[in-house]
C-alpha cells in the first residue's frame, strides 16, 4: 500500500510542471475590420480543445475579446457581426422602427446646421463635429450588449466568463490605460474610439481614445496581470509606414499612432501575423473571407500549438459552461432613472419618455424606445446610458448622461444646378427644453424659380399621448419660367407663376409604430398669374390674375423611414390626406385676356383626398427595386378659364426636375399614377438610378374654343415620364447628373447636373 502511494505521488510530481505550464493567454491586436480574423483563430483553438484562460485585446481585438470573455461562442460572434444592428452601430444610422417620425420636422435643404451657445454677453461658441460616425447607435448598443456582464462580474473583469483586459489611451497624460474594472461597455468603447472616426468617451474626467495609439498588442498586460505560461497572439495590424504626400490617412496615423512591439519571445508563446493591404477600417462585409484566413492559419500551426500546450478542455464542456454563465446573467428590468447634465424641469421631461408613473418598472425595449424618442427632435444632442445593477433589489437602474443641445442654430444650404433652379437656403432657430420642448424657426429660400420665407413655432407636450402643436406663417412664390432645354424643339417658355400667403395651425399625435396623425386648420391667400395666349407683347401686355381667399382644414396620416432627404434607396414614405376648403375666387383679366374676359368672382368649396407611397426593397447586395403609387380625388369646380383651372389642379411631379416645371399634361383634379425605380448600387455613396412613371387622369381636363375647361372621357389619356441619373450621396447633400424625357410636350428631353438638395417648405394645399 505504501509502495503504491509513493508511485502515485511520483507520477503527480512528474506531471505537476506540465500542469502548471498550461495557463494560456490569448492576445488580439487592433486593426479595424481586419480583426475579424481573430474569430477564425478562436474557432480553431476551441475545435482542437485548446484552453483560453485569459484574453486581452485592443480596439477591434477588444471587441472580439470582450465578446468571448462574456460567453459568446465563435458562431454567436459571427451572428452578431452579420446582423443589421452591428452595421447600424458602426455607421450611426437609426433603424426605421426607432426613427420616431412623430417628432420630425419637414426636411430642409441645409448643408450645415451650426449650433451655438451664448455664454455671457459676447461669447459665441459654434459646435463643430469631430467624428465621422454619429455615436447615437453605439452609445445605446454598448449598454445593451455589455450591461448584464458588467452586473454579473460586479465591475471586476477577472470575474467574467474568461478574465479580460483591454487597453485605451489617455492622450492628455500621454499614456496607455489598462482597463481592469468598471463598466465593460465603457472599457471596450474607449479601446476602439479611433480619433476622428468614433467619438471618444470620458472616463474619470478624461477623454480616452483608441488603445492602439500607445499599445496595439497588449501582450505585456497579459504577462503582468495574469502571468500565463504561454501566450497565443493574433496580429492583424502593423506600425504606420512612412507618411506619403497627399495621403491624409497615413499622415494622421503617423501623428497619432506610436510604434507597438508585435512580437513575443519564442519561449513565451506563438504569434500569428497577418498582412492585409486591401482591407479598410470598416470592411465588415468581408467577415467570411477574414474569418477563414485566421482559421486556416491556426489549423496549419495546430501541431505546433498542441506541442506547446498539453492541457485540453473539451469544447462541449466549454459550451455548457457558457450556457450556464449566460443563463445566470440578470434580466434587464429597470426602475429608477438617474440623470446627469439636465436641470430638474428637463429631467421631468426626460423621465416621461420611459414610463408613465415614477416608480414603475420598464424593460430594455422601453429604455430603447425612450432613448430614440428623446434624440429624435434634436433637443438633446447626446445621451450616454448606463445600466447599473442594484443587487439588493435585483433590478437595474438607468443612468443617463445627457447633453442638452445649444439653444441657437444657423442653417445654410440650397441647390446649385445647370438649370434655372439655383437656390440659397438660410435658417435660424431657437429651441428650449424644460417641462416642454419648444422651438422657433425662421427660414427661407431665395432663387429664380422658388422664393419662400416661413416662421414656425412648435411646442411638444410629453403627455400620456404625446402631442405636438405647430403654428406656421408662410409666404412663397413659384415662377415656372424656364429657358434652358438643350434637346427640346418646344422652345415656348412657361410664363405662369404662383404666390401664396397662409397661416396654419397644426396638431400632431403619434400613430401606430412610426407614423404621425396630423390635424390642421388655416387661412390662405393664393394668387396665380398667367397668360392665355401664345402671342404676347412683353412691353405692353399684363398677365391674367386669379386669386383665392380660402379657409381649410385637413386630417393627414404620414410615415417615413427613408434613408435620406432625396434620392432614397432604403425605407418607405407614405401619406394619406383628406382636406376640405371653402372660400372665393377672384378673376382679373390682363391686357391680353381671352375674348376680352371680364372681372369675375365666385364661391368655391371642395373636398379632396390624396394618397401616396414610395418604397424601396433590396433584391440583392447591389440591386434595389423601388416603386411608387399616387392617387388624387378632388371635387373642385372649374375656375374662370382653362388655364386658371390647370394652375389649381393637382400635379404629379415625382422627380426633382418635374417639380420645377409647369406641365399641364401631368395635372388633373382626379388621377392615378405609378412608377418603378430599378437602382444599381455601386456603394453606399454612388448609385445609378432609373425611374419610369405613368400618369392617367380619371377625367382629363380639356379646353374648348372659348378657353373654358371641361372634362373629357374617363381614362382617355395617358402620359409618361422617365429619368436616368447617376447619384453621389454625400453627408451634406447629393450630386446628381440626370437625363429625362416627358411624353408631353413632344420630344421633351432635359439633361442637367445638380448639387445639394431641392426641397420646398410647407404649402397651403398639400
Amino acid at each position: 500500500m505504501k509502495k503504491s502511494f509513493l508511485l502515485w505521488a511520483l507520477m503527480i510530481l512528474c506531471l505537476l510542471p506540465a500542469v502548471q505550464a498550461q495557463r494560456v493567454g490569448l492576445v488580439l491586436s487592433g486593426g479595424g475590420a481586419k480583426g475579424m480574423t481573430h474569430i477564425g483563430i478562436i474557432r480553431a483553438l476551441e475545435e482542437n480543445d485548446i484552453p483560453i484562460d485569459y484574453i486581452a485585446g485592443t480596439s477591434m481585438g477588444a471587441i472580439i475579446g470582450s465578446l468571448y470573455a462574456m460567453g459568446y461562442s465563435p458562431d454567436e460572434m459571427e451572428e452578431l457581426l452579420r446582423s443589421p444592428n452591428f452595421k447600424q452601430w458602426y455607421t450611426g444610422t437609426v433603424e426605421p422602427e426607432n426613427a420616431y417620425y412623430f417628432k420630425h420636422n419637414r426636411p430642409t435643404p441645409e448643408f450645415f446646421n451650426l449650433r451655438f451657445s451664448f455664454r455671457g454677453s459676447d461669447k459665441v461658441k459654434p459646435k463643430i463635429p469631430t467624428n465621422m460616425i454619429n455615436p447615437i447607435q453605439m452609445n445605446l448598443a454598448f449598454m445593451i450588449l455589455f450591461g448584464q456582464a458588467t452586473a454579473s462580474c460586479q465591475g471586476n473583469f477577472n470575474n467574467l466568463f474568461v478574465p479580460f483586459r483591454c487597453v485605451a489611451s489617455d492622450v492628455y497624460n500621454k499614456r496607455p490605460l489598462v482597463m481592469r474594472t468598471g463598466d465593460l461597455g465603457d472599457a471596450v468603447r474607449a479601446s476602439m474610439s479611433f480619433p476622428f472616426v468614433f467619438k471618444p468617451i470620458e472616463i474619470d474626467s478624461v477623454l480616452v481614445y483608441d488603445g492602439g495609439i500607445y499599445n496595439n498588442f497588449p501582450a505585456d498586460v497579459v504577462y503582468e496581470d495574469f502571468h500565463p505560461d504561454i501566450i497565443i497572439g493574433s496580429v492583424v495590424a502593423d506600425n504606420p509606414k512612412k507618411p506619403q504626400e497627399g495621403n491624409l490617412m497615413s499622415q494622421l496615423e503617423n501623428m497619432i499612432m506610436q510604434k507597438t512591439d508585435y512580437t513575443i519571445p519564442d519561449s513565451a508563446g506563438i504569434v500569428m501575423s497577418f498582412k492585409y493591404s486591401d482591407v479598410n477600417l470598416l470592411d465588415f462585409n468581408r467577415l467570411d473571407e477574414l474569418h477563414d484566413i485566421g482559421y486556416k492559419r491556426a489549423i496549419s500551426l495546430m501541431d505546433s500549438i498542441k506541442g506547446r500546450i498539453h492541457r485540453r478542455v473539451d469544447s462541449k464542456e466549454v459550451q455548457l459552461r457558457r450556457k450556464i454563465y449566460r443563463h445566470n446573467l440578470p434580466d434587464y428590468v429597470f426602475r429608477d432613472i438617474y440623470i446627469e447634465g439636465a436641470d430638474p424641469q428637463q429631467q421631468a421631461y426626460i423621465r416621461k419618455e420611459f414610463y408613465g408613473e415614477e416608480g414603475d418598472t420598464f424593460t430594455i425595449d422601453d429604455a430603447k424606445r425612450g432613448y430614440f424618442r428623446l434624440l429624435a427632435d434634436n433637443m438633446i444632442s447626446e445621451i450616454i446610458p448606463h445600466a447599473v445593477y442594484n443587487r439588493d433589489e435585483g433590478l437595474f437602474e438607468l443612468h443617463l448622461k445627457v447633453q442638452i443641445e445649444s439653444n441657437f442654430s444657423v442653417r445654410i444650404g440650397g441647390n446649385v444646378s445647370t438649370t434655372s433652379s439655383n437656390q440659397i437656403y438660410l435658417g435660424v432657430g431657437y429651441q428650449n427644453l424644460d417641462f416642454y420642448s419648444k422651438e422657433i424657426i425662421l427660414d427661407g429660400q431665395l432663387g429664380k424659380i422658388y422664393n419662400n420665407a416661413q416662421l414656425m413655432g412648435r411646442i411638444d407636450l410629453p403627455t400620456r399621448i404625446p402631442t405636438s402643436y405647430r403654428l406656421i406663417a408662410s409666404f412663397s412664390s413659384f415662377d415656372y419660367y424656364r429657358k434652358d432645354k438643350l434637346f427640346s424643339k418646344n422652345d415656348m417658355p412657361s410664363l405662369n407663376s404662383k404666390t401664396e400667403r397662409f397661416v396654419k395651425m397644426m396638431v400632431a399625435l403619434p400613430f401606430l409604430s412610426n407614423k404621425r396623425a396630423e390635424f390642421s386648420l388655416g387661412y390662405g391667400y393664393l394668387v396665380d398669374n398667367y397668360f392665355q395666349t401664345k402671342v404676347i407683347d412683353f412691353n405692353n401686355d399684363k398677365a391674367d390674375r386669379s386669386s383665392y381667399n380660402l379657409f381649410g382644414g385637413a386630417v393627414g396620416f404620414y410615415g417615413s423611414t427613408l434613408d435620406t432627404r432625396q434620392y432614397a434607396i432604403r425605407g418607405y414614405y407614405e401619406k394619406l390626406i383628406a382636406q376640405v376648403f371653402t372660400g372665393s375666387e377672384h378673376y382679373r383679366p390682363g391686357t391680353s385676356a381671352f375674348f376680352e374676359d371680364s372681372p369675375f368672382k365666385q364661391r368655391k368649396t371642395w373636398l379632396q383626398i390624396s394618397y401616396g407611397k414610395e418604397s424601396y426593397h433590396s433584391i440583392s447586395p447591389k440591386f434595389t427595386l423601388g416603386w411608387m403609387v399616387e392617387a388624387l380625388y378632388s371635387s373642385k369646380n372649374f375656375s374662370t378659364n382653362y388655364t386658371a383651372t390647370m394652375m389649381q389642379a393637382g400635379e404629379f411631379s415625382p422627380t426633382p426636375h418635374s417639380k420645377l416645371m409647369y406641365n399641364a399634361a401631368f395635372r388633373a383634379n382626379q388621377f392615378v399614377a405609378a412608377g418603378i425605380k430599378p437602382i444599381w448600387r455601386f456603394s453606399d455613396m454612388f448609385h445609378l438610378r432609373t425611374e419610369l412613371y405613368g400618369f392617367m387622369p380619371i377625367f382629363p381636363i380639356l379646353c374648348d374654343e372659348q378657353n373654358n375647361a371641361y372634362y373629357g372621357k374617363a381614362f382617355s389619356r395617358f402620359e409618361y415620364m422617365g429619368e436616368i441619373s447617376v447619384v453621389c450621396r454625400l453627408p451634406f447633400g447629393t450630386i446628381a447628373a440626370y437625363l429625362n424625357h416627358y411624353s408631353s410636350p413632344r420630344r421633351e428631353w432635359n439633361v442637367g447636373l445638380t448639387i445639394g438638395w431641392q426641397l420646398f417648405n410647407y404649402r397651403f394645399i398639400e
